[in-house]
């Protein structure tokens, strides 16, 4: 635990935490504090929980991009991210999600965007999309991380459990796509690319029914897990 650290007298790190609602979403453990919150107690912190509808990696780099966040204050930087585009959408909700995303991402991206080819999978009636293809993340947004080295800590996305949806179904009765299983496939691209990673890939089936309560959203003990293990990095 963080609060059994023993800590030194020394210069008090400088913290960012930025994530999707993976970071934020703790509806089954509301008397507890979730990983993030836990750490502004202990370090000087800023936490940006989920601060967009569609919380993704490219609105940290654009964010990064366009002197919203200056890198160069911060000692270390976790970074929970990549759900969102990685998840196949149908094609009204990825048109929605993409609007205001747009411009920048066809910026960044460049040949990599890719707004046509869908997965020939339906949800709602209508074909599935991502954001962005496992090759836009492979061949631009990784290395762009990668620049940031030993200062980010990144904590990838777990694989998806089939037939599986634990309480998500109390907020969705039609479940996710049947093809959301597709987000592992871009997590995998994580592996050995990065010092500091929490390796969600690891986790089998009982593990992630223990840490989490929808195949995505923690539980009380996946944000201890990641707690702990972000804890070993930045000390």
């Amino acid at each position: 635990m963080l609060q059994e650290i023993k800590y030194r007298d020394r210069i008090k790190l400088k913290l960012l935490f930025f994530t999707d609602s993976r970071g934020k979403h703790k509806q089954s453990f509301f008397d507890k504090k979730i990983f993030p919150e836990i750490f502004l107690n202990k370090f000087d912190c800023d936490l940006f929980l989920c601060p967009f509808k569609w919380t993704t990696t490219l609105d940290f780099i654009q964010l990064i991009e366009y002197k919203k966040i200056n890198i160069q204050k911060y000692d270390k930087i976790v970074l929970y991210t990549g759900v969102v585009e990685f998840s196949p959408r149908n094609l009204s909700n990825f048109k929605q999600c993409l609007q205001d995303k747009l411009p920048f991402i066809e910026t960044f991206l460049g040949k990599e965007l890719d707004l046509t080819n869908t997965y020939g999978v339906k949800y709602r009636g209508e074909d599935t999309k991502s954001l962005i293809t496992i090759s836009a993340y492979k061949n631009i947004i990784i290395p762009y991380l990668q620049q940031l080295d030993e200062k980010i800590v990144l904590i990838n996305t777990n694989h998806i459990i089939p037939n599986w949806e634990g309480n998500y179904l109390d907020v969705n009765p039609l479940g996710r796509p049947s093809n959301i299983g597709i987000v592992g496939e871009y997590s995998k691209e994580t592996i050995g690319n990065f010092s500091n990673l929490v390796n969600l890939l690891e986790w089998n089936h009982e593990e992630i029914k223990k840490y989490t309560v929808d195949n995505m959203h923690l539980s009380y003990l996946g944000s201890e897990f990641i707690l702990k293990k972000i804890t070993e990095y930045i000390n």
